[in-house]
């Protein structure tokens, strides 16, 4: 699956509207924000996020799970 480039989206919004499957990206300089801000909407609206890094490109990439 093709991920979303949200460079200058932010964060809180861009990830609450993922539906299930998609996968949107973040600079890895918000990782730290991005990561708790998964995890905070995961608990909130009973979803389930994962997060992984994309070194070589220098982002973070949030997918939507349940």
């Amino acid at each position: 699956m093709q991920a979303k480039i949200e460079p200058k989206n932010p964060i809180r919004p861009t990830i609450t509207a993922l539906e299930v499957g998609e996968e949107t990206k973040f600079p890895i300089n918000k990782m730290a924000t991005v990561k708790t801000t998964a995890s905070e909407l995961g608990l909130i609206h009973g979803r389930k996020y994962t997060t992984r890094i994309d070194r070589p490109n220098a982002t973070i990439i949030v997918t939507r799970n349940i």
